[in-house]
């Protein structure tokens, strides 16, 4: 075996042939974690460009927080809130990432392939939009109280994003009990004499009343009068 003179490649000869293969196959990786966990020496994550790659190969590596070499330098993003009713629209999302490089250049939120909008960056924290009415019919068109989505972030200079979170849109009106309705994860409320489960407390009628999580359970308490 012989390397290549820019040491790129190696060389493997046979009776019958040569044979030149790479020293590196870091493209097999589809993940920064992956990528770096591999302990390839040849191989970093290469942030908006979302690709593991040698370092030559990767645009203004040598910028700031351009080229990850360890698993902990890899981009950390979280969303507030993190959940949101199907029933809301365009509400205000505070993202935050960590390990990230320069984005002057913009960024835009995306729902996974459902939507997309422009982000504000101010300092460290990031601030988009939620799904308009329209855009949510499709993202929940299924049939069951939760539906996860992933939430990316997409650079506007490289058109890849390069950044996710689990985003959850929750359905109150599923349920068909009050139990149900209010034993979930989600803040939903039971209309008594609607039968009607809503995140909305405003729904429900102030002469009927609502059920929340507080009032099942001190009704599923004895009461102290009767032990004795």
């Amino acid at each position: 075996m012989l390397f290549s003179p820019d040491l790129q490649f190696i060389y493997t000869l046979t009776d019958k042939q040569v044979t030149r293969v790479p020293v590196e196959s870091c493209s097999q990786y589809t993940s920064c974690f992956e990528c770096l966990s591999s302990r390839d020496p040849h191989c970093g994550w290469c942030v908006l460009h979302n690709i593991c790659s040698r370092r030559d190969h990767c645009e203004r590596a040598d910028e700031p927080q351009r080229f990850a070499s360890r698993a902990d330098q890899c981009v950390e993003l979280t969303v507030q809130p993190n959940n949101i009713s199907v029933t809301m629209a365009e509400v205000q999302l505070v993202l935050e990432a960590r390990n990230v490089p320069d984005l002057s250049a913009g960024v835009d939120c995306s729902f996974e392939d459902y939507t997309e909008t422009e982000a504000t960056i101010h300092g460290s924290r990031i601030y988009c939009l939620s799904p308009t009415a329209k855009e949510l019919v499709p993202i929940t068109r299924q049939h069951r109280d939760t539906h996860v989505v992933k939430l990316y972030l997409k650079s506007r200079e490289t058109g890849q994003k390069f950044a996710s979170v689990d985003f959850t849109f929750y359905n109150c009106s599923i349920h068909r009990s009050c139990l149900s309705c209010v034993n979930g994860s989600f803040p939903c409320h039971w209309c008594k004499y609607r039968h009607l489960c809503t995140q909305n407390a405003n729904d429900c009628s102030f002469q009927e009343g609502r059920v929340n999580m507080s009032e099942v359970r001190s009704a599923s308490l004895p009461n102290i009068t009767d032990l004795h």
